[in-house]
């Protein structure tokens, strides 16, 4: 977990708890009539000179860092993965593909974190229920980069790591003009067949050899003026940062509440995942092991107290994943609604947003819902649960360094 110093007063407001990387002055423009920062500036993608091909064994390995070359303002970081050599029929592992990246940490220049995955299955879910993308397309099983092959075990997907909160007015993105000072991202390769963690259940009799590349999203550094008229030369609230960090929590089956320790920004987006003893989420009864009615508090106050048919109806209209099948009482998903498919919902997993109030689904939003915590905010999530198990809490959480709100 990513350990931050709390402002003192209320989140963000008496300045920012980061300096978001190599900090520069805000330079000209600003709000009174200059040139909209997005407008001004021009979107970049470049790849970070990061090819690495890898045997994949039974046990975990280091790759080399990814470190991002100085240009303008970063917006996210692409990780493509690809598979060659593999051979033999295989099972892949509940998280997989996914979970062949374990450990992702996005470290600003001076080495502190600013995204924390232990699997990349917790990006994998950052992507889809983060916010970044059109709501219905944000699945990365749905790009044409996934695929996965249970005749030869070959895989591949394509992650991103969110720097930029809202391509809107680019808010959140960071400036990164400092070239003896760079971002670099730490990533691990999974181990093909550990038991927990591995990416196949079953393993190909050749296990592949795994190809990662990496690519920059960033923004342009934007001109002082065009014709005349005076540009916004950095994003808005410069060095405004979100996290992304994982905390877990063990349960036993009952009646529990679980206080949520990562508190002290605005909180943006939280995403529980509940799996039992034996690390399992995808079972067609696990998804019933969560509260049914969960009840969230906030500061000792019911925030929220949220059915498991209320939930899922609410993953159908903020982000276009589904639902269950009509008539079905124990509202247990259906295969036939691709649960941990593409376009489909994930077993166990359940996201709990404070950014839809724009249009009603999750992302681009105006920031009105995000919610201020301080170091002593008692935020808790409490029920009845089904089994003894772990709950996984992934926390995005937003420093402010001037006023975001649109």
């Amino acid at each position: 977990m990513v350990s931050l110093t709390s402002p003192a007063s209320a989140p963000g407001l008496s300045g920012p708890a980061t300096q978001g990387g190599n900090a520069q002055g805000q330079g000209a423009g600003g709000k009174g009539g200059a040139v909209p920062f997005v407008r001004a500036s021009a979107l970049h993608r470049e790849p970070v000179g990061y090819d690495v091909s890898t045997v994949m064994t039974a046990a975990v390995q280091t790759l080399p860092d990814i470190q991002v070359p100085a240009y303008g303002f970063l917006r996210g970081i692409w990780i493509v993965v690809t598979t060659t050599l593999s051979a033999g029929a295989a099972v892949f592992g509940t998280d997989a593909p996914f979970n062949a990246l374990q450990n992702i940490i996005l470290q600003e220049p001076n080495g502190a974190q600013i995204a924390n995955f232990p699997s990349g299955y917790d990006l994998y879910l950052a992507n889809k229920f983060g916010g970044y993308q059109s709501v219905g397309n944000s699945d990365p099983r749905q790009s044409p980069n996934f695929n996965v092959t249970t005749t030869t075990g070959a895989f591949s997907f394509a992650l991103r790591i969110p720097v930029e909160v809202d391509v809107r007015d680019g808010l959140g993105a960071l400036p990164n003009q400092n070239s003896g000072a760079l971002f670099r991202v730490k990533v691990n390769l999974a181990g093909g067949t550990a038991a927990a963690t591995g990416v196949y259940s079953t393993a190909p009799t050749t296990l592949p050899v795994v190809r990662v590349r990496a690519y920059a999203e960033e923004w342009d550094q934007p001109e002082a003026s065009t014709n005349g008229v005076a540009n916004q030369t950095v994003p808005p609230a410069l060095n405004t940062t979100q996290y992304w960090s994982r905390q877990d929590f063990v349960l036993n089956a009952g009646t529990s509440n679980i206080r949520l320790t990562r508190m002290g920004n605005y909180l943006r987006n939280l995403i529980f995942v509940y799996r039992n003893a034996a690390g399992s989420r995808s079972s067609t009864t696990q998804d019933l092991n969560m509260p049914d009615p969960a009840t969230v508090y906030y500061d000792t106050r019911p925030l929220d107290t949220v059915s498991r048919a209320m939930w899922l109806d609410r993953l159908e209209q903020r982000y276009g994943y589904g639902g269950y099948l009509p008539g079905n009482t124990n509202l247990v998903l259906s295969s036939a609604l691709g649960i941990d498919s593409g376009g489909g919902r994930e077993g166990s997993v359940w996201p709990f947003d404070f950014c839809h109030e724009f249009d009603g689904a999750v992302g681009f939003e105006n920031r009105d819902l995000w919610l201020p915590t301080y170091s002593s905010t008692r935020f808790e999530i409490g029920g009845t649960w089904g089994v003894a198990g772990t709950l996984s809490v992934l926390t995005n959480d937003v420093t402010i360094a001037g006023n975001v709100w649109m």
